[in-house]
């Protein structure tokens, strides 16, 4: 998962860079999958340390 996330991360900067726009509808699309990557991310180290 954290590779994957770091691909989206570098994919991100690439689209900025293209459409030179942090508003543009692809920017903001893969901008919430990586958050939603992310906070499953940290869900499941909370779950971990409840544990």
């Amino acid at each position: 998962m954290k590779q994957r996330l770091e691909s989206m991360r570098r994919e991100l900067v690439v689209l900025v860079e293209q459409t030179g726009s942090f508003v543009d509808p692809k920017v903001v699309k893969l901008s919430q999958k990586i958050d939603r990557i992310v906070l499953a991310m940290q869900r499941k180290r909370m779950q971990r340390k409840i544990k």
